[in-house]
């Protein structure tokens, strides 16, 4: 019975080459049973021609071919009349529909993309052999998120017209959490001390941690390799590591097997090859010295370092290779760097991509790696810097594409942002009600990089129109200029101040010199006329215009210093901004109002990972009277309280008050001095897949304003704790703030929600 089985099996197999009778010479070719497949298509895939001699091996390569193209599920070849070759075929189906059901984990556009990954999309040609593939592959892709009780099936549906329907069905279950890790050949640190080092966690009480995750045991067992080989242990290895599931599929049980070898000092360091470097320069960047416990990540520390010092000669292709030569005998490690510096490299061009709007110049002004300059490593890192800090993009990023042996290029590519608005219509804040307004401001003047601003408000304490142009590129080494001129009118009585109004008209001069690549000193030059106006019961405001007048006109001189090297111009992640400046207000007319106030602040921003920011701000501000006139005057005194100084506490609210009974008055008083500080920590939005212009932090403001330095006293200072929210939209800024006060005292006004438009938190 067998025999007679694989008799029929193998004619069956044979048959459609035996239909070629015999060896004959192709005068003609045919195919029959093509319907969507072309006869030029078929006929391209033959290994035979007409005018070939048509055999039985090229019969079998014939069917071989067509057959590995996968357009057909059957084959066969004929030989009609004298000459004739027919090439029968049935094709296989299309695919018309794909559908996917249950799937919640994985979004069906990533299914999608991982289907035609495999051949699996409409139009194509449906092969039912690829069905256990891609089952085994979706399986995978669920096992890789943890989800290993998971199972994928495919329905295959018959189309009319040769077309079929794949329906891909989808259980995902419940992910399998981690039951147990097991560490087996670990002496010198604990499990609790290896575990802790973990992303991958398991319940101690009841067995029940994280989701299991694959990558996240790669990085794991990465991290217990870096965490002994950081503490001497050069030769640890992770010998295995295995992962079991329970019956159902939920949970997984590790057991990560370690060798960790001896424990090494460091004997000797020394440097090989083509050093470049002096011995004393090279001594200096390194993160290990002899005698220290071997540590892996300050020798890549080291080689990072050498490579960017080498970078700073133009070397910028320089391979560092670190030699370990190990007496295990005395348990010691020489390492031995090993420079080849390879050719010094020169920058040929700077290439500018993605700037749509702003010119060319505007941002090669910014650059401090030149063309046909040697490379350097710390200019290119100052390009960047400065580029993110002008606030025109998005991002900016530089990149070397190299073009020759010693030559490169550098290129620029930035992506724009907004930035200019136009704003007109109704508004409302927390400290002067509604308001009307209408606006233009543009950063980058049709992408010039000149700054220009037209700004008119209305609202119950101002109203005002303000016209400011500056150029910051005034000279080709970065004197910038600029100019404007203001009108404004405010009730201080509406902002929660004291009883009377004010009046200026004015115009103003500044000019900005550069001192270094981070610093600029700035001078300016205001011309105002200012008009007083008291509410007849504020008698400390009466009392002041009888003694001064009510109209001054003075000329305000002022002098600052700016230190700058944040990384951008929004949400720095690193760097310090540190300003100094004071300003000078003498009469031009017959009053003797004379005064001077002086400012101190700094701003430190600390990475403290990819994510996570530190926050410290601080800032001091003093005044006093020049010549006869003692102190400042009350409508130039200092106030703190709200948004951008203490949150939870009302704007303008904090320090001492007028008294009702002496002054007319029970409003705040403000001071000469004000302190103020935050502490804060800052962070993307999360869930936020663009969270570029948005902003969280977690902070604690601290400070008040007081009446003369005798006066400031610690125990007066008031603090708050709270969220806040920053977000850069075309209209500019919007911050957000929940405080809650810590140490507010009878008769302080508080506030724990508060928002402003136009001050970055």
């Amino acid at each position: 019975m067998f025999k007679k089985t694989l008799l029929i099996l193998l004619v069956f197999t044979l048959f459609p080459v035996l239909s070629v009778a015999s060896s004959f010479t192709i005068e003609k070719l045919k195919v029959e049973g093509n319907e969507r497949i072309s006869f030029e298509t078929i006929n391209s895939y033959l290994p035979v021609r007409i005018g070939e001699v048509m055999s039985a091996e090229e019969a079998q390569k014939t069917i071989r071919a067509l057959h590995k193209t996968g357009f057909f599920k059957d084959v066969s070849l004929w030989q009609r009349d004298k000459g004739v070759l027919v090439v029968k075929v049935m094709e296989r189906p299309s695919i018309a529909e794909i559908e996917i059901e249950g799937n919640r984990l994985i979004n069906t556009e990533e299914m999608n993309r991982a289907l035609e990954g495999l051949g699996i999309r409409k139009g194509r040609i449906f092969n039912e052999a690829q069905m256990d593939r891609v089952i085994v592959d979706l399986r995978r892709r669920y096992q890789n998120q943890g989800y290993y009780a998971a199972d994928v099936s495919i329905n295959v549906e018959a189309l009319p017209r040769n077309r079929v329907a794949v329906r891909v069905n989808i259980e995902e279950g419940s992910p399998a959490t981690i039951g147990r890790i097991t560490l087996v050949g670990n002496k010198t640190f604990s499990d609790s001390q290896l575990k802790n080092e973990m992303l991958l966690s398991a319940s101690v009480l009841t067995g029940d941690g994280d989701k299991y995750s694959k990558p996240k045991l790669q990085s794991d067992l990465e991290t217990i390799k870096s965490y002994y080989m950081d503490r001497g242990f050069a030769e640890f290895r992770i010998r295995s590591s295995q992962v079991s599931l329970s019956l159902d599929k939920t949970k997984v049980f590790i057991t990560i097997n370690l060798e960790e070898g001896p424990q090494y000092r460091i004997s000797n360091i020394k440097f090989s090859g083509e050093t470049i470097l002096k011995k004393e320069e090279l001594k200096e960047l390194l993160k290990i010295q002899e005698g220290d416990l071997f540590n892996r990540s300050a020798v890549i520390s080291t080689v990072a370092e050498l490579r960017d010092k080498l970078s700073e000669e133009a070397f910028a292709f320089a391979e560092i290779e670190p030699i370990t030569n190990i007496d295990r005998e005395n348990r010691l490690i020489e390492i031995d760097f090993r420079i080849d510096p390879k050719n010094r490299i020169y920058i040929r061009r700077v290439i500018v991509e993605g700037n749509t709007r702003t010119r060319d110049h505007v941002i090669r002004r910014e650059m401090r790696q030149f063309e046909a300059a040697p490379y350097s490593l710390s200019s290119i890192r100052r390009s960047n810097s400065r580029l993110n800090g002008l606030g025109y993009f998005k991002t900016a990023n530089i990149e070397t594409r190299r073009v020759a042996k010693d030559k490169v290029d550098l290129i620029v590519s930035v992506e724009e942002q907004p930035t200019g608005s136009f704003n007109a219509g109704l508004g409302y804040s927390q400290l002067d009600g509604g308001s009307f307004q209408v606006g233009v401001t543009e950063r980058n003047l049709i992408g010039s990089g000149h700054s220009v601003s037209f700004n008119s408000r209305y609202s119950s304490s101002t109203q005002s129109l303000d016209l400011n142009i500056t150029n910051p590129y005034f000279t080709n080494d970065g004197v910038s200029l600029g100019g404007g001129i203001y009108f404004r009118n405010v009730d201080a009585e509406e902002l929660g101040v004291a009883d009377y109004s004010i009046n200026n008209l004015g115009a103003r001069m500044n000019l900005g010199y550069p001192l270094s690549e981070y610093t600029h000193i700035s001078y300016g030059l205001k011309l105002d006329s200012q008009e007083l106006l008291c509410n007849p019961a504020f008698t400390a405001c009466t009392n002041y215009t009888r003694e001064h007048g009510k109209r001054y006109d003075s000329a305000r001189i002022s002098v600052g210093w700016n230190s700058n090297t944040k990384n951008a111009f929004h949400f720095p992640t690193e760097g310090r901004l540190t300003s100094l400046s004071g300003e000078v207000s003498v009469p031009l007319d017959q009053s003797n109002v004379a005064f001077y106030k002086v400012h101190a602040r700094d701003t430190l921003f600390v990475p403290l990972s990819d994510a996570f920011t530190l926050r410290l701000k601080g800032a001091v501000s003093y005044g006093d009277g020049l010549g006869s006139f003692e102190g400042l005057p009350f409508y130039e005194r200092f106030y703190t309280g709200g948004i951008g100084s203490v949150r939870g506490y009302e704007a303008n609210s904090l320090g001492p008050v007028y008294n009702l009974a002496q002054d007319g008055s029970n409003r705040p008083k403000g001071g000469r001095v004000e302190i103020v500080s935050t502490l804060a920590l800052v962070f993307p939005m999360p869930m936020v897949d663009d969270s570029t212009n948005l902003r969280l932090s977690l902070f604690t403001d601290v400070g008040n304003v007081f009446s003369n330095v005798e006066d400031v006293k610690m125990k007066e200072m008031r603090a708050s704790v709270g969220l806040g929210i920053s977000w850069i939209t075309p209209i500019g800024p919007l911050a957000f703030s929940l405080a809650r006060p810590l140490n507010d005292k009878v008769g302080d006004r508080t506030q724990v929600f508060q928002f402003s438009l136009g001050i970055p938190m």
